[in-house]
């Protein structure tokens, strides 16, 4: 791996908090010399039931590492009492097991990269790569730029102006969620009413009363109507 991914990596990964779960003390102890490269602080669990109670201790872990067969509680039933409570943290597997189940097992359980043994610091890097270009595309998708300088942002169901939330009804909050979610591309009177209204009539008025109310709200049309087709909302122009 080159230099300038490396220290892309490493900027990214000091600031994070990890959580590691290892039984074998010798592959351990080498795993968090590695580790220490990456991450100011791991946090150490020693089998799947101490990994587990650390998480509850800390449910605020940014990434869990983690080992499959483990004393105690093995690693894929504390990865699955983790999703119980979280569903969302980053899970690495660094496994000596490759077979099928194994790997059917993790998928299910919501991991986000599986590494074989042995492993060493370039495996490492460039899975560390891919879950912060994994975040960073996460993060790009909870904000739509809207022209005018409108943001809706898709994790709070909100849109700003200049850092200014504006107060939306619960059929327009509905709109935006609809475009949004299908990455603002066209869409017709019948999609906007079934999505927003949750029917469909033989013409087109309530929808049209819908984009008059929230332009006059705004004071700006967002929509675009497409005649004969149906709306685009205008996004930000580059």
């Amino acid at each position: 791996m080159d230099e300038e991914k490396l220290k892309k990596i490493i900027s990214t990964t000091k600031k994070l908090n990890a959580l590691y779960i290892e039984d074998n003390s010798d592959v351990r102890e080498q795993t968090l010399k590695m580790l220490n490269l990456f991450f100011n602080s791991v946090t150490i669990g020693k089998n799947g039931k101490e990994g587990f109670e650390l998480f509850k201790e800390n449910p605020s872990f940014d990434l869990i590492i983690t080992d499959i067969e483990m004393p105690e509680i093995d690693g894929i039933t504390m990865i699955n009492s983790i999703r119980e409570i979280d569903k969302k943290v980053p899970i690495l597997i660094f496994s000596a097991h490759s077979t099928t189940d194994y790997f059917i097992k993790t998928i299910d359980a919501g991991i986000i990269g599986y590494i074989l043994k042995p492993y060493d610091v370039n495996q490492i890097s460039n899975s560390l790569l891919k879950l912060i270009d994994r975040e960073d595309h996460q993060e790009d998708d909870k904000l739509f730029y809207l022209d005018d300088d409108y943001i809706w942002n898709n994790e709070e169901n909100a849109l700003y102006k200049n850092g200014k939330l504006e107060k939306l009804t619960k059929s327009e909050i509905k709109l935006f969620e609809l475009f949004s979610n299908s990455k603002c591309t066209l869409k017709s009177y019948e999609e906007i009413e079934l999505s927003v209204f949750g029917d469909m009539s033989s013409n087109s008025k309530r929808v049209r009363n819908l984009m008059s109310r929230l332009k006059t709200k705004l004071d700006f049309d967002l929509f675009e109507s497409i005649y004969g087709h149906g709306y685009k909302i205008k996004q930000k122009k580059e």
